[in-house]
């Protein structure tokens, strides 16, 4: 059939939508300002609707706006220019055409353009090619908008919105993971998360742009990927045993489904969060084997033993906690510490890194000693109802902190009963030029009610400096041991709120009292816990052979 464009007045009740229309969507009230428009200057003819004549109607692919706004305006007929012989691909391209160079009315909506093409491809049968050809536009592109259009609504109001461009999603729509990970987190999941970010930084930065984007995928491609290895590298299933019962009883474990749900119930979304998934499903499975391992040499007597003493070593030094004191003295019973014999930080910032110690002023600023004893004064307060109604505190501080330090105990409703002198055989540096060598260290000491001092000791202690090789405020082990002797029982509870590498447990443990330390510092707390295991363990052993055997 010749094409050809015919401009007629026609019926508005002959008029239909054509399906070949991109725009979906109109907003009443541009429909409604047209239609004023038209009820006050009339409809102008240069503005007819297109249309195809199909059977004994018409449909109008260009103008449907202006076919609504007629019928609002209640127009009985209006100008049509009808074309004849054209393709449905012409029609689609000519549609596009008039929405694009349409001065009245907004834009067609980008997520119309996705449903039409959506439309094209499932309803009217046509390929990706036929369409790219209809549109002018590229065959990728194509490919892209129809899978867009499948994005769930909260995704299209951002697209709507302007918060998110089809560049976004272009990048967004990189991710993808496996369906083994459906009990995880899916493509379509990480894909909305990842629009939602989108909008999220570009609400607090003022913008998210496509190369900013482009790293957020790279690095969740990055832990997906690393996932994946993961999944891989763990058995399908393998046999474990449970200990609840006696002999253990074996039962299949799935190592893959259960790193996925490890992932899940942490919602891991980062490199750190897959990486500890997978930490705790290869400790699960190595610890329970190395369980049953154990549970076959300890069948027997020699086995059984070295499984008592290694948790009577792991008993001891449970006491030895890593963590604030200010939170961890709350989990002490009420009025269960003989003693609380500590060395105060510096300031919080240094953690244990830094003691009260006269070799090094230099370090002492106002702001780090405000801190410093603000932390001291906390723990102390904290501590207090945990102390016995009869009990000993001695605090080690220099002779620059003695007047802060006795104040803080004194606030804290402690009795100051006196300032012990700890002497070094050897001075330490200090002010070289202008003042003499320092070669001792003060020790606070305070009590609760009225402990006793047994046996009683002189006030200045001459003990030699520890050789520092663990920490480089370290006190030595006798000089704890002898304030320890003098201020508690054997059995007596022993705190040290600032433990740094546990001197304090160890001279406890050596005297056979019970001994709580707390370090935050997780270097000091290491070395402190090692060192512990080799006391605990040589304690361990005496008791072994001073016991007498069973009979």
């Amino acid at each position: 059939m010749e094409k050809k464009c015919e401009l007629v007045d026609l019926p508005v009740a002959l008029l239909r939508h054509s399906r070949f229309n991109t725009r979906k969507t109109r907003e009443a009230a541009d429909i409604q300002m047209l239609a004023e428009r038209i009820r006050r200057i009339g409809y102008e003819r240069t503005r007819a609707v297109w249309a195809v004549p199909v059977g004994n109607h018409y449909e109008v692919f260009a103008g449907g706006t202006r076919l609504e706004a007629a019928k609002v305006a209640g127009l009985d007929t209006m100008p049509v220019l009808v074309h004849y012989g054209y393709t449905d691909e012409e029609i689609s391209r000519l549609s596009d055409l008039d929405n694009e160079n349409d001065e009245y009315h907004r834009p067609v909506p980008i997520t119309d353009v996705w449903a039409e093409y959506a439309r094209l491809h499932e309803e009217e049968g046509w390929s990706q090619k036929k369409i790219a050809a209809a549109k002018g536009v590229a065959e990728s592109l194509v490919s892209e908008r129809i899978a867009w259009h499948k994005l769930p609504d909260k995704v299209k109001k951002l697209v709507l919105s302007g918060d998110l461009t089809e560049a976004h999603l272009r990048r967004i729509w990189g991710v993808i993971l496996p369906v083994e990970f459906t009990l995880w987190l899916t493509t379509e999941m990480a894909r909305l998360e990842l629009a939602e970010k989108v909008v999220y930084d570009k609400k607090k930065n003022g913008e998210k742009s496509v190369r900013a984007l482009e790293a957020d995928v790279a690095a969740w491609k990055e832990w997906i990927n690393y996932a994946e290895k993961v999944y891989g590298s763990l058995e399908e299933e393998l046999t474990l045993y449970d200990f609840s019962v006696d002999p253990p009883r074996p039962y299949l474990y799935k190592p893959r489904e259960e790193f996925v749900r490890e992932l899940a119930k942490r919602r891991a979304r980062s490199m750190a969060a897959v990486r500890e998934a997978e930490l705790v499903i290869k400790r699960m499975v190595a610890d329970n084997l190395e369980q049953y391992r154990k549970y076959l040499e300890e069948k027997s007597a020699k086995a059984a033993l070295e499984k008592a003493k290694a948790e009577k070593v792991t008993e001891i030094v449970s006491g030895f906690k890593q963590g604030d004191a200010r939170s961890l003295v709350g989990e002490l019973p009420e009025e269960s510490v003989r003693l609380l014999l500590t060395d105060p930080p510096y300031g919080m910032e240094y953690r244990s890194n830094r003691r009260w110690a006269s070799q090094a002023p230099e370090v002492i600023r106002n702001d780090r000693q405000e801190e410093a004893f603000a932390l001291l004064e906390e723990v102390i307060k904290a501590s207090l109802p945990k102390l016995q109604k009869d009990a000993h505190v001695l605090v080690f501080c220099s002779w620059r902190g003695e007047p802060k330090v006795r104040e803080i105990l004194e606030n804290a409703g402690l009795t100051v009963k006196g300032s012990l002198v700890w002497v070094k055989e050897e001075h330490s540096a200090g002010d070289v030029r202008g003042a003499f060598a320092p070669r001792h260290e003060r020790i606070i000491h305070a009590v609760k009610g009225s402990p006793e001092v047994s046996p009683r000791k002189p006030d200045v202690f001459y003990v030699p400096r520890a050789k520092r090789e663990l920490h480089p405020a370290e006190k030595p082990v006798e000089l704890l041991k002898q304030l320890i002797e003098c201020t508690t029982a054997e059995g007596d509870l022993v705190l040290d709120p600032f433990a740094g590498v546990a001197s304090t447990c160890v001279a406890a443990l050596e005297l056979g009292r019970v001994f709580v330390g707390f370090e935050i510092d997780g270097e000091y707390y290491e070395k402190g816990r090692e060192r512990l295991y080799r006391v605990a363990q040589e304690k361990v052993e005496e008791i072994v052979r001073l016991q007498p055997p069973a009979a």
